[in-house]
This record gives structure tokens, C-alpha cells and sequence, in this order.
């Protein structure tokens, strides 16, 4: 649980109900607003000590949370679940002095701040109001047509509201400290931070108005209320994922596709093998970069008309930099839909944050047509939210496709995975107006951890990607082949738009069975850079890239490679190692991010293209992948600017080889091949 559950309280107050709390945890005696006067509570760096009465002796909880140092945000929001413990085992963690002692206010100054955060973001017009996405909650922050302040969760809006701006979590710690400061005048602006005891859930509140930051402190999940996995129930899916669904159901509807893809694995695996070997020659040391002009961008787009298939269409172009900016203007974009509503994802996870984004999507389709496509095996082995930021009442749907559709008019598809050749695209499409495609899945890693990139786009060229979909759509239904051969003749006609001023050319490439365009593509743009080639990518283990990349620094091209220090995948993360200690045997430069980046952008001499492939087997040459393409100067620039150069200053150059364990090279090896 993050702040939503305070936000909700809130609501319910100003909605002039009374919270209750949740259900009473049988081994926690829960802290008492009365208990106030007997409380003290320490603060350090990140962490916070608390020492209140119980039964006549002294109980302690503590809790840490990031620290703030070296964040670009102004103001953030965070939470942290407490730990109790007792007083000697606390004594000996203590980490916090008498003179980190904080004020300590009571329940009503926290709902008086509170009531003073949401008049301070409301709209003053009555029928109007904004959407505040604070970490895992959605509310509606309006005034009814009575001008009465009113708070509700977005599936409870009325449907008369208008929304005019979209908040995130950032805005609410901005405006809790801008009231805090502007109504207590025991409050300085460079006053360390004050605990709320709230009464309720969150049980406290810590505001740090030096260091712009809010968090919000919460007790454990009881683990007598979670609820019981049943033994062997994950086998049992796995088998029906991989065994039933992919092979025997696929057979019956999808003939040809199982044929196809099972070739084409074979022999995708065959070459991948052969272009190992490839590396084995050694390179002499690599010379003096090159400092005349890049390659000729327009004579490169038509050669790329021969490369590929894929033709160019209009559009216009905006990046999503991290799950911050990208959600808040997804659920924006939902919200205002007016025809429908077109989802396609790998993973759809069944966290906290991926069920709020599932309750968007059902309050939706009670209004527009709501179509989401996972893919089947991607969710089933879905990441989850880390332990400390899950609600402690919180229950995850067994399944989200039943979650999904169960009360709702949401129309829900999984992809199935013949031979493993899995559907690993990412696209939301608007009103067959506007789309977003790149990395990011729905779920928790990817709204608050990962570091990852989306591409909005709007023009002609969302009609292309809802052809994509229609297909995808059909394929993965109950007539599967014959649904798919239907679309492709007969293919419905979509909404011609007009190019807006200053639209772009924009390519839509892809990676499916028989179409390895993603790969093209890029190959022949690293054979034919001369002054730079970026590429930021999770996963890299392709040699025939590789050596592309080794040949391009061989002729002076600067070449920098971004890569994630902790990946999410352990073998993939020993295949980086040694793909990394050949690229700065050969001069080319890598970065090896802090963290997990999930980008999958590369810019060569000012040709860029981001999607959702890796730089891996799968997505180069058999699973399903959706990029997009430009050259427009403008909109490079802007790619490199906002991605490229604030992660080579983030990340850490590696200037020397690492020391390598012996089963690296072999697990190497092996991540080639899935």
C-alpha cells in the first residue's frame, strides 16, 4: 500500500462518511490516537524510530524508505511498511540520536492538511475536477454542481465531471508542504521533517519540508488474513500455458501459425549459432574517431525502402520517459477516449498497480469499446510489486483476464506461444488516434522502478498499428488462422486523419514469423553510421549485432552502449557481462546503468528507432515486435537529449573489462538460443 489508502480516507471524510479500518491483525495491537501524548519518534537519513506505550511497557516501529539524495524529482511522494519489535532487539538497531526528535501532531491537524491539499488542487468551476494519481490510486478531486468539495475513486466518478488536469504524487507531497508551511506558523521552510498520527491507515504520516518529501507509513499485512496458494496451482497453469494452450489448442486454430513458427524457430536457432563464430577473429585496436559529417539521411531512407518492407507514414511524436510520465497521461488518454480503447501487452500483471489500471479500463468500457491482448505466458510469469509496497489488505486476482472482464464490458484475448515464440509487443491505442508503444508493460516495475521509454504518437500512422492490432486480434481468437486470413483481405476500413502541421515520416517495423524487418534495419543502419551509434538496450546478446557494432568502431564510429547493472534475468545479466567485455576490448564505450533499464532505443548517425524488441534472438528474429522508426532532426534530438545523454551521465562507464565466473561464457551461450 502506498498513500491511496489516506487519500481514500480523505475522501470518505470530506464525503461526510467515516472511515473504518481494516481488518484488526490478531498479533498487532494497533497504535491509539490518544496515545499521542506518550509517543516520541526519531528520524535519521531515510528511516524513522517510533516509541509508544503498550500494556504499561515500551514498543518500538521502525521503517526506512529511499533516500532522496541524488534525485532529480522536486518533490516526491513514498511509503514504507513499519516493523515492530521489541525493546532490546530495538535498542541494538537503533540508528537515531535525541536530537533527530520530531514534532509529533495529532489526527485533526492531519485532516485539516489534508482537506488543504484538496482545496488547493480543485478546480474552483463546479462540474469540473482533476485526476490525482497518487502511486496506486486513482481519485477524482471535483466540486458538485452545488460547488461542495467532493473526493472519489475514478471508477466513482460521476459521469457529469469533467476532468481538466491530471496530478501525480509529486503534486500532492508539493501541495501538502505548501499548506503545511502556509498554515502552521510553528512550520519554517527550512524546517526538518513532523510525524502525523492519523488514526487510521496510514497509521502515520511523515512531512520533511526541507527535503520536499511525504511518506507515508503503514502497518504490516496480517499474515492470518492473506490468502492461501494452492499447492501446485502455478504447475498446473504452467502446464496448461505451455503444453495445452500453446500446442494442442493451437493446432486446432492455429495450423499454420504452429507450423510456421516451429520452422522458422529451428532455423532462426541454426543461425544464431552460426553467427557466433563470428567473433572468434581478433580485431586489431580500434582507430582515432571519425569527425566528418554522418551518413546522408535522405539517400538512407530510400535504401531502407528496399531494406524493409515497411513503408513510411506521417505522424506526430512525443517520448514517455519512465513510468511517472507515461501512466498519468495513459489513464489521461483513457479516460477521455470517446470510441475505444485498444490494449496490447506481454505482461499484465495482477499487482496493485496493475489492477487499479485494470478498474480504469472496466469503469471505461461501460462507455467505449475496451479490447485488451496479453500475451498468455507473459503474464502468468509476471513480475510482481515488491512485498513492502502492497497494500496490507490487498488480494490479487488469481487470474486478470477473469478480473478483467468479471462485472465489466471489457473484451479480454491471450496470445497463445507456439514453440515459445512469444506476442511481446506493447501498444495502447486511443480512439484510433492516438497510440503509445514502446517497453513498458502494466504493472508495478514499470510505473515506479524500471527505467524504461514510451513513444506517443498521433496521425496517419495509428492507423497502420490498429491494422496491427485488428490482426493480432483476430489471430489470437477462437477461429485463430482463418480469423487472421479474414482481417488481412477484408480488413476493416480505418479513420483517415490528416497529417497535423509539423507531422514527421514515421516507420512502423516489426518482427514476426518470416519478417525480421527490427533486425534489418538496424544491421544495415550500424553498417552504414559513420559518426555515432547509441543504442540503450536490457538485453544484448546477438552476434551478428555484435560484430557489426565492432566493424562500425573498427571504420571510427563513436559507439556508446547503454546496459542495466542489475537485469531481472540472471542469465541475461552474465550474457551482458561477456558481451560487455568484448565491446570495450574493441573500443566501443559501455555504460552500465544504475538499476534495471528497460529501454530499447538506438539512434545511428540520426536515424533512431525505439519499440519493444531487445537486442536478443526472440525479438530480432521470432517473437512478435512492434518499433517504430524517424530521422526528423527535431524529434532525434529530442530522443537524444531526454534519454541518451542523462543516462550516459547516470550511468557508470565500465573503462576496463570485469572478472568474469567460468559458466559465463557458458550461460552465454545458452541465453542465445531463448
Amino acid at each position: 500500500m502506498k498513500i491511496w489508502i489516506a487519500l481514500a480516507f480523505a475522501g470518505l471524510l470530506l464525503a461526510a462518511g467515516c472511515a473504518s479500518p481494516g481488518p484488526r491483525s490478531s498479533y498487532l495491537e494497533r497504535i491509539e490516537p490518544d496515545s499521542i501524548t506518550h509517543l516520541t519518534a526519531y528520524c535519521a537519513t531515510n528511516s524513522v524510530e517510533i516509541r509508544y506505550p503498550l500494556k504499561g511497557s515500551r514498543a518500538f516501529a521502525h521503517a526506512t524508505w529511499i533516500p532522496t539524495e541524488g534525485t532529480n524529482a522536486e518533490y516526491q511522494c513514498q511509503f514504507s511498511v513499519l516493523t515492530f519489535e521489541k525493546e532490546k532487539r530495538s535498542a541494538r538497531k537503533s540508528v537515531v540520536t535525541a536530537k533527530n526528535q520530531l514534532m509529533v501532531r495529532n489526527a485533526a491537524e492531519w485532516k485539516e492538511l489534508l482537506q488543504a491539499v484538496f482545496v488547493g488542487l480543485a478546480p474552483r468551476t463546479p462540474g469540473h475536477g482533476v485526476l490525482l494519481l497518487a502511486q496506486d490510486m486513482e481519485l477524482v478531486v471535483f466540486r458538485n454542481a452545488a460547488g461542495e468539495l467532493k473526493v472519489v475513486s475514478l471508477e466513482n466518478k460521476p459521469p457529469e465531471i469533467m476532468i481538466d488536469h491530471t496530478f501525480s504524487d509529486a503534486d500532492f507531497a508539493r501541495e501538502a508542504i505548501k499548506s503545511l508551511t502556509a498554515s502552521v506558523s510553528a512550520i519554517e521552510p527550512d524546517e526538518g521533517p513532523c510525524l502525523f498520527l492519523t488514526g487510521e491507515e496510514p497509521v502515520f504520516v511523515l512531512v520533511d519540508v526541507r527535503e520536499h518529501l511525504v511518506v507515508f507509513l503503514s502497518y504490516p499485512a496480517d499474515p492470518e488474513a492473506q490468502p492461501m496458494a494452492v499447492p501446485g496451482s502455478f504447475a498446473l497453469r504452467v502446464i496448461n500455458s505451455l503444453l495445452i494452450k500453446s500446442l494442442l489448442i493451437t493446432a486446432v486454430k492455429n495450423p499454420v501459425s504452429l507450423i510456421g513458427r516451429g520452422l522458422w524457430h529451428v532455423g532462426s536457432s541454426g543461425v544464431t549459432v552460426l553467427n557466433s563464430f563470428s567473433l572468434n577473429s581478433s580485431d586489431p585496436p580500434p582507430p582515432p574517431l571519425y569527425t566528418g559529417p554522418g551518413m546522408d539521411l535522405a539517400a538512407w531512407e530510400k535504401e531502407l525502402d528496399h531494406v524493409v518492407t515497411a513503408r513510411r507514414h506521417k505522424g506526430s511524436a512525443q517520448f514517455f520517459i519512465n513510468g511517472n510520465e507515461f501512466f498519468p497521461a495513459l489513464v489521461e488518454s483513457i479516460e477521455a477516449a470517446k470510441h475505444s480503447v485498444d490494449i496490447m501487452v506481454y505482461i499484465f500483471g495482477t499487482d496493485n498497480y496493475a489492477v487499479k489500471i485494470a478498474d480504469v479500463l472496466k469503469q471505461k468500457s461501460a462507455a467505449v469499446h475496451t479490447r485488451v491482448l496479453m500475451d498468455d505466458i507473459g503474464s502468468l510469469f509476471a513480475h510482481g510489486a515488491p512485498v513492502s509496497s502492497v497494500p496490507p489488505y490487498f488480494q490479487p486476482p488469481g487470474d486478470i483476464k477473469s478480473y478483467l472482464e468479471a462485472g465489466a464490458h471489457v473484451h479480454v484475448r491471450a496470445s497463445t506461444d507456439p514453440w515459445l515464440a512469444t506476442d511481446h509487443r506493447k501498444c495502447f491505442i486511443i480512439d484510433d488516434r492516438q497510440a503509445y508503444l514502446g517497453g513498458m508493460n502494466i504493472g508495478w516495475l514499470y510505473r515506479y522502478e524500471w527505467h524504461d521509454l514510451m513513444i506517443g504518437l498521433t496521425g496517419p500512422v495509428v492507423g497502420q498499428l490498429e491494422k496491427d492490432y485488428d490482426k493480432a486480434w483476430a489471430l489470437a481468437g477462437p477461429f485463430g488462422d482463418f480469423a487472421y486470413a479474414r482481417v488481412g483481405i477484408f480488413d476493416r476500413e480505418h479513420v483517415r486523419r490528416a497529417a497535423a502541421p509539423g507531422s514527421i515520416d514515421v516507420r512502423v517495423l516489426r518482427t514476426a514469423t518470416g519478417e525480421m524487418q527490427i533486425y534489418h534495419a538496424q544491421l544495415a543502419a550500424i553498417r552504414r553510421a559513420k559518426r555515432y551509434i547509441y543504442i540503450e538496450n536490457a538485453y544484448f546478446n546477438d552476434d551478428s549485432i555484435l560484430r557489426a557494432l565492432i566493424d562500425a568502431r573498427q571504420r571510427g564510429v563513436d559507439v556508446r552502449v547503454v546496459l542495466p547493472s542489475e537485469s531481472d534475468v540472471g542469465i541475461m545479466q552474465a550474457s551482458d557481462l561477456v558481451v560487455a567485455n568484448k565491446m570495450v576490448r574493441n573500443g566501443i564505450r559501455v555504460f552500465i546503468y544504475p538499476g534495471m533499464t528497460h529501454v530499447k532505443a538506438a539512434i545511428y548517425d540520426g536515424w533512431a528507432c525505439v519499440g519493444s524488441a531487445n537486442m536478443e534472438k526472440m525479438s530480432l528474429r521470432v517473437s512478435q515486435e512492434l518499433d517504430v522508426a524517424f530521422s526528423d532532426p527535431d524529434t532525434v534530438a529530442q530522443l537524444d537529449r531526454q534519454l541518451f545523454e542523462p543516462d550516459f551521465k547516470r550511468s557508470r562507464e565500465l573503462k576496463t573489462p570485469v572478472d568474469l565466473n567460468w559458466a559465463d561464457p557458458f550461460l552465454k551461450a545458452i541465453s542465445e538460443q531463448l
